[in-house]
């Protein structure tokens, strides 16, 4: 396995942030190429070390980075899939 970051429980940088999400990638592909996320509801080491990290960047990214809202235009697929969803919703 890829070197892990298993003492790290924070994100506190950006720096940190692009390293951990690079072994997140890292850890994804590896993963992928051995079949370790070929069932949906796996439960490995690789399943596990994804989804603590992913969290871990989740959360620097909920309150350390700044987003602007994504603008749809009139010709997008998802925001038909969003209209028609919500006509759907209602009807």
């Amino acid at each position: 396995m890829i070197k892990n970051f298993e003492n790290i429980t924070n994100i506190e940088s950006k720096e940190l942030f692009d390293r951990v999400s690079d072994y997140c990638d890292e850890l994804i592909d590896e993963a992928t190429s051995i079949g370790a996320l070929a069932a949906q509801d796996a439960n490995n080491e690789y399943t596990r070390e994804i989804g603590r990290v992913g969290r871990l960047c989740a959360d620097y990214e909920d309150t350390r980075m700044q987003f602007q809202n994504i603008t749809m235009h009139d010709s997008s697929p998802l925001k038909r899939m969003r209209d028609t969803k919500h006509i759907l919703e209602y009807a």
